[in-house]
């Protein structure tokens, strides 16, 4: 009876930490930005306008509750942040393939005389948490992403 009992409080321990993983705060992104703005993640790239995500990654911003997109305006760089905090689950898709198509074509173009702009690429950082997709291109991707999920 005792090991019973330890494997059933064990199970719902492991299902309570299965269920949470996949949840986040519910959090404007304004402070996630503060974030990330002072522990000087995103200092080489520029906050840019609803224009500008809809130009590059094809996504409106008023299709979703928030965005908070940051982009190196240099010709050469690569290095990108998206967030999106969706109106619902059912827009995961949407921005999940606008990123693709972003990362494929921007490798597209860099391809055969940008080997270092193919790697970022390639190791960039996509991940959905909660009502939130994230997608970085950086030297240290994993940095930035960390400072997301403590913010969430």
């Amino acid at each position: 009876m005792l090991k019973k009992t330890i494997f059933l409080v064990i199970l719902f321990a492991f299902l309570a930490f299965v269920y949470n993983s996949g949840n986040a705060k519910d959090i404007s992104l304004k402070s996630v930005e503060k974030s990330l703005v002072a522990n000087e993640q995103i200092q080489v790239m520029e906050k840019c306008n609803d224009r500008q995500l809809n130009q590059f990654i094809k996504l409106s911003a008023s299709s979703f509750s928030e965005v908070l997109y940051y982009k190196n305006q240099e010709a050469l760089r690569v290095d990108e942040l998206l967030i999106v905090k969706l109106k619902d689950k059912s827009q995961t898709q949407i921005v999940n393939d606008a990123i693709d198509e972003r990362i494929a074509s921007q490798i597209k173009i860099f391809d055969g005389y940008g080997p270092e702009q193919v790697a970022q690429l390639k190791n960039a950082k996509i991940f959905n948490k909660g009502n939130y997709v994230f997608f970085c291109v950086s030297k240290k991707p994993d940095k930035v992403a960390e400072v997301f999920k403590n913010a969430i």
